[in-house]
């Protein structure tokens, strides 16, 4: 994953721009009436018609002319983006619309960008990332605009009409979108007609009229044919610009009137497709060098001189493309986008019109066939685009040279997210040559896991892994094995999975791949206890984060930690610490980066027993998840289960079955759903238990079970133990509810990680007390208390909600840690704190919120720390800490910690 969104360097600039009107164009006013009525009064326009009606000219010069057009919409209010066979890839056809829309707005679509940046697999998600972008679009792009897409007849892809049915059914009120194609496209353009959503100009009105005909080969082009030439030219070409074009050519070289007629006449009797008759006509006409440069440099998508220097070895190239414009041999003036060589001005760049390429490759493969190769190797090699140059070394079946670019270029393109392309490109080389370069296989495999054949996946890392050690390549080793090690924790074979971590370790990995197996293995570490070697694991991670500049570290850390890290001794500061340091570089910039960052503080803000917080910034985070489109369902799926728990503390039972949906929505998108599934459903029969409901909780148990797997994690057993002896204790079945719940505790206590979700420890004391062992429940309880103190994870009793009310009582009562059990029952409602204090010195009260402050301040927070626990401002608790001092006429902070404790409030 990349740490920033960035702008896909391989977009041609000269897809963002109209392309340039030649001036022997004529205006068609009716057409641009038309056009500027269905813009003003339809969200969508469909321009569609076979090659060569002047499309893209109508479009061009509605752009040119649109405030004179009544649609509302002004000239640097149009973004416009041409379409090719590359754009099929879903994601590369997403960094196209943006591009686009960042031409009228720099800010439009950084959402976007930052999901399809953040994304492994961003294709899978393209239409919750086409959500996004539409919010991007309703908060930037507030004056109605035009979005303009040609050629879109060059999409096939299935998933990028997706894309924009999604757009065109949710587009916003000051979209506008007219779309050229040669074909209709499968957008269900009879319910949006049906909806008054979409107008179109078809075939029919696309025709030349007699009279446009008139104009055009009469006034533009000088031919003085007459009223009989002109209605035959015109039953001949059915009022087909292109037609018209080349007949324009041919007849403009004839010397009298009287030869065009000769020539009109067996244009009519000839049976022959017209274009290919008149093109060879015009071809014909060409001195064979010029004949030579058309049909060798129509391999080239774009015309520059350097590259058609370079393809036909002709130092006049500038010269020569100048001659075919001006002369008006289906030259198409783009952009001027190529640097010249001394980057002091830009080369003009061209294309042909797509007929005429289509006819001059043909000519060009039945004439000259023996120069395809050499031409495609003299193109590949001029190219500064490493996409194009490998399309023309692959045409020229020059496989080598095409797998060293896809070596090299392959890892940008799958950080991109452009998968669907970098498979593709690399299934075109023929079998051999992808087995000789691991690093093809490698890819390959990782695009297969991110796109979730695990299968497939890990076939192909063995075989790259076999290919870089028979090439000695210890660096590569190290990152498949830690692939593959991803590949065994997703299939639920830890022990594998571990061995393999280590197996990476050894070698000599980047940064950031060393991170990322580092966090692994610390994972597994600490669900199998190994303390001491997770320890050791996080200060590497730590080192490398504290003494690194490249805040990319720090988003590979940021996105590649667990909850499960909380749980390492100083866990909770530890994660606190990078918390504020990922805020500061990534500020509070809408991402998937900023969902995890508030995930986190939502979770330490649940352990210490701060629920009104926990739920404040879990909704923060899970506003800014909706914000992202639902794009990233994977990513926070545990702020629906804090929330949760948050208001199981608080006793907001009915607020907390409100996020069940959503927590199983998430959950189900995950890979790991299958592992998690008993802890989430945990939650809910907890809530239901709390309440009393046995019948929704005997349901939830009962989907506990159903839902068991050989992929489930180790706590699992435990949380269906704890329901089941939850529901025994409730129906008076004693013992059967004690053997549950020692069950749950051996397994709580191997695993040591459950237990913060508020441990069983507490249901077994209760249960204890309630068959009349407060000795033995104080006995459970006690160490629970002590370490629930000692590490500040307070969640680890409170999620017990009421049930931990009357064992805490006990334990007040008798002197078992009893301020501290005194302050967990204030903050389930249940003791002192949560009524205003009297101090007795000074006959003042205290405000609840004022308790708060006092008792942080007490325990050695500072004004700042207090701000970030309570979710206030500084400013806030300086006035808060003012107004104590004064109530308990004191001056000091010494003097106010002294009198907290004498209050008993620390």
């Amino acid at each position: 994953m990349n740490a920033q969104p960035s702008q896909a360097d391989w977009l041609v600039q000269t897809k963002l721009h109209p392309p340039l009107i030649r001036g022997d164009v004529i205006l068609r006013s009716r057409l641009l009436a038309v056009l500027g009525e269905a813009v003003a009064s339809h969200p969508f326009t469909l321009v569609s018609a076979p090659a060569g009606y002047g499309k893209t000219t109508l479009l061009a010069h509605f752009v040119e002319r649109i405030e004179q057009s009544g649609c509302g919409i002004g000239r640097d209010a149009v973004a416009w983006l041409t379409l090719d066979e590359e754009d099929n890839d879903p994601v590369r056809f997403l960094l196209g619309l943006v591009a686009a829309l960042q031409r009228l707005h720099p800010d439009c679509g950084t959402t976007a960008l930052a999901l399809l940046s953040a994304l492994s697999n961003p294709a899978a998600a393209a239409r919750r990332i086409t959500a996004a972008l539409i919010n991007d679009i309703l908060e930037t792009l507030t004056d109605p605009f035009l979005l303009i897409l040609d050629d879109l007849h060059r999409i096939s892809e299935s998933a990028v009409f997706v894309i924009l049915t999604y757009l065109l059914e949710h587009s916003p009120p000051t979209a506008h979108l007219v779309a050229a194609t040669r074909v209709a496209p499968p957008l269900s353009l009879a319910r949006l007609r049906a909806q008054g959503r979409a107008a179109e100009l078809s075939l029919a009105q696309l025709r030349f009229t007699l009279e446009e005909t008139d104009r055009f080969l009469n006034d533009e082009w000088r031919l003085n044919l007459s009223c009989s030439d002109l209605a035959r030219l015109q039953e001949r070409t059915e009022g087909w610009a292109v037609g018209l074009r080349l007949l324009a050519n041919s007849l403009k070289r004839l010397p009298s009137s009287d030869a065009r007629t000769v020539f009109i006449d067996a244009l009519s009797r000839s049976n022959r497709y017209i274009f290919e008759y008149l093109a060879e006509e015009v071809l014909a006409q060409q001195t064979p060098q010029l004949q030579r440069f058309l049909l060798e440099t129509s391999i080239l998508s774009e015309l520059t001189p350097p590259l058609c220097q370079a393809v036909t070895g002709r130092e006049d190239a500038a010269a020569v493309l100048d001659e075919l414009y001006r002369r008006n041999l289906f030259l198409v003036a783009l952009d001027k986008s190529a640097r010249r060589a001394d980057e002091a001005a830009y080369w003009p760049s061209y294309r042909y019109h797509a007929l005429f390429a289509t006819f001059l490759q043909e000519q060009l493969r039945r004439d000259m066939p023996a120069r395809l190769t050499e031409l495609h190797r003299r193109a590949a090699q001029a190219q500064t685009d490493p996409d194009r140059a490998i399309k023309h070394y692959l045409a020229a079946e020059m496989w080598e040279q095409a797998a060293q670019i896809l070596d090299r270029e392959g890892r940008g393109w799958q950080q991109q997210g452009l998968l669907d392309t970098l498979i593709a490109r690399i299934h075109a080389l023929p079998p051999n040559i992808r087995a000789a370069h691991p690093r093809l296989l490698h890819l390959l495999g990782t695009c297969a896991w991110e796109k979730g054949d695990l299968s497939s996946a890990q076939t192909l890392l063995r075989e790259a892994l076999q290919g870089f050690k028979a090439a000695g390549d210890e660096v590569q080793q190290g990152e498949v094995l830690a692939d593959l090690a991803n590949c065994a924790f997703m299939q639920a074979d830890y022990a594998r999975s571990g061995d393999l971590f280590d197996r990476a370790l050894g070698h000599p990995l980047p940064p950031h791949s060393r991170m990322q197996a580092l966090l692994g293995r610390i994972g597994l570490k600490i669900v199998y206890k190994d303390w001491d070697a997770a320890l050791a694991d996080m200060e590497e991670v730590g080192a490398w984060v504290e003494s690194s500049a490249d805040p990319d570290l720090l988003y590979t850390l940021v996105t590649h930690l667990s909850p499960v890290y909380f749980f390492l001794p100083g866990g909770p500061r530890y994660m606190e610490r990078i918390c504020r340091r990922a805020r500061s570089y990534f500020g509070d910039q809408i991402s998937p980066v900023r969902v995890f960052i508030e995930e986190y503080a939502a979770l330490l803000h649940l352990w210490r027993g701060e629920f009104p917080q926990a739920v404040e910034v879990g909704e923060r985070a899970l506003a800014i998840r909706k914000r992202l489109g639902g794009a990233c369902p994977f990513i926070g799926i545990d702020m629906a289960a804090v929330i949760i728990d948050a208001h199981v503390g608080m006793g907001n039972y009915a607020a907390a079955e409100s996020y069940f949906e959503p927590m199983l929505a998430g959950l189900q998108q995950s890979p790991l759903a299958e592992g998690m599934m008993a802890g989430f459903l945990f939650e809910m029969g907890r809530v239901y238990w709390l309440q009393g409901r046995l019948k929704e909780a005997r349901a939830v148990y009962a989907q506990m079970c159903a839902a068991e797997n050989p992929r489930e994690w180790p706590m699992a057993a435990g949380f269906r133990a704890k329901l089941r002896g939850m529901l025994a204790m409730s129906e008076g079945r004693y013992e059967e509810a004690e053997q549950a719940f020692r069950q749950a505790l051996d397994i709580e206590l191997e695993e040591g990680v459950s237990r913060v979700w508020g441990s069983v420890q507490v249901l077994l004391a209760r249960l204890l007390m309630l068959r009349g062992h407060s000795d033995k429940a104080l006995a459970v309880v006690e160490p629970l208390l002590a370490e629930s103190e000692t590490r500040g994870v307070l969640s680890m009793v409170l999620l017990n909600g009421t049930a931990a009310v009357p064992v805490l009582q006990l334990a007040v009562r008798e002197g078992v840690h009893p301020t501290f059990a005194a302050r967990l029952l204030d903050i389930l409602g249940a003791g002192a704190a949560q009524r205003p204090l009297r101090v007795p010195q000074t006959g003042e009260t205290l405000t609840p919120r004022e308790v708060e402050v006092l008792r942080l301040l007490a325990s050695g927070a500072s004004n700042r720390e207090i701000a970030a626990r309570l979710v206030i401002s500084l400013g806030t608790v300086k006035s808060h800490v003012h107004r104590i001092f004064g109530k308990m006429d004191v001056s000091s902070r010494t003097e106010a910690a002294a009198r907290a404790r004498e209050l008993g409030l620390v």
